[in-house]
């Protein structure tokens, strides 16, 4: 990369830059390093942005403006972090450092050191990357971000994703543009594991978070895809540290068995809040028991208080049991006919009517949905 003339500046506007350009490396990479372990804390994000902003302006103060387009698209994540557009993790946070590094080489060239290892076109090139990041929807982040990290540094090991233990789970996730990371592929270890609690269960799992998709696709997607699959996955762990008595039992549940029931969406909830990323998921989880009317647990809140998540989460569940022998529930398998005037019949009091709407739509454009 050909340096830029810096002659004709003062030596003293050029060593101030020097010692700023310094401290905010230093302090950025601080800032990185911590995110790693608060990658929710808006003000570190914050800070890391004007950093990076004033970084930038400086580069053009000095006459440095054909590097600027690295802190620029730096910037634009920051701004998606910022707007809860994107979740930071470890790998974004590595590109961002090594981003750093190649940024400190091309203004260290410009005053005369060695040459860095990025050329011009390889900067652009970077810039753009960055760019692509801002803009790719979060199901594909990983996946992107790991690719460009592989390009920054061929040494790193980003670990290969195997789908091929869950080949119908991933195809499903692809169907509907979700990137079967290594979190969700977990938990759809822990559902299948669930799953196989009991033989009520198997292939629930699946059957509704087709159908839980393609409900929040058609109410406009207000939960994020990966979220609503998350919180499918894990909704009803719980019940599998019920005794199998309770759940196999064809008569009414007692008061404590009732009461030992409905403490099982805090244990999926308790599973999520323990990881970074997934706290929509675990609201969803909490509340995917409680009712339109407020009659619901554990909180006994109002639809316009549940999560949108929550609300789906409600009616594929209860349709899965009515068209899937469910003995617990001392209910044999239901017509699909009757299941779907039984949903219906409890819009209002049970169900949102606004997502009973959408899922008679789902049945209705995708009726391999409910022959499963």
């Amino acid at each position: 990369m050909s340096r830029p003339n810096l002659a004709q500046l003062s030596s003293d506007l050029l060593d101030d830059f020097r010692l700023e350009s310094n401290e905010q490396f230093q302090r950025c990479e601080q800032l990185l390093i911590e995110l790693e372990h608060a990658p929710d804390d808006n003000e570190r994000l914050r800070e890391l942005f004007r950093l990076v902003h004033t970084l930038k302006g400086n580069l053009g103060c000095i006459g440095l403006g054909t590097l600027m387009s690295v802190p620029q698209a730096t910037e634009d994540v920051l701004s998606c972090l910022r707007e809860g557009q994107l979740d930071f993790d470890s790998l974004l946070g590595d590109i961002l450092l090594l981003t750093l590094d190649h940024l400190k080489e091309l203004i260290h060239h410009a005053f005369g050191g060695p040459e860095a290892r990025l050329s011009a076109s390889q900067s652009q090139a970077l810039s753009q990357a960055l760019s692509h990041i801002a803009r790719t929807p979060p199901a594909q982040q990983t996946s992107i971000r790991s690719a460009l990290l592989q390009q920054l540094d061929p040494s790193s090991q980003v670990a290969s994703i195997n789908t091929a233990e869950h080949p119908a789970a991933a195809a499903l996730l692809r169907r509907h543009g979700i990137e079967p990371e290594a979190d969700l592929l977990f938990f759809v270890d822990l559902m299948q594991a669930s799953e196989r609690r009991s033989h009520f269960w198997q292939g629930r799992g699946l059957r509704q978070l087709d159908l839980a998709l393609a409900i929040n696709r058609l109410g406009g997607t207000p939960e994020r895809p990966e979220q609503l699959t998350a919180a499918i996955c894990l909704h009803d762990v719980g019940m599998a540290f019920l005794p199998l008595e309770m759940l196999h039992k064809k008569t009414n549940l007692t008061h404590e068995e009732r009461r030992q029931m409905q403490s099982h969406p805090r244990i999926g909830h308790d599973l999520l809040k323990r990881m970074p990323h997934w706290d929509a998921a675990a609201q969803m989880v909490l509340q995917h028991q409680e009712r339109a009317d407020g009659s619901g647990y554990p909180k006994g809140l109002l639809e316009t208080a549940t999560r949108p998540g929550a609300l789906i989460i409600n009616i594929v569940d209860t349709f899965d049991a009515r068209t899937h022998e469910r003995a617990h529930q001392a209910l044999n398998k239901r017509p699909l006919l009757r299941a779907i005037l039984e949903i219906n019949n409890l819009a209002g009091t049970q169900f949102s009517p606004h997502w009973v709407k959408l899922f008679n739509q789902a049945l209705q454009q995708h009726p391999e949905l409910a022959h499963r």
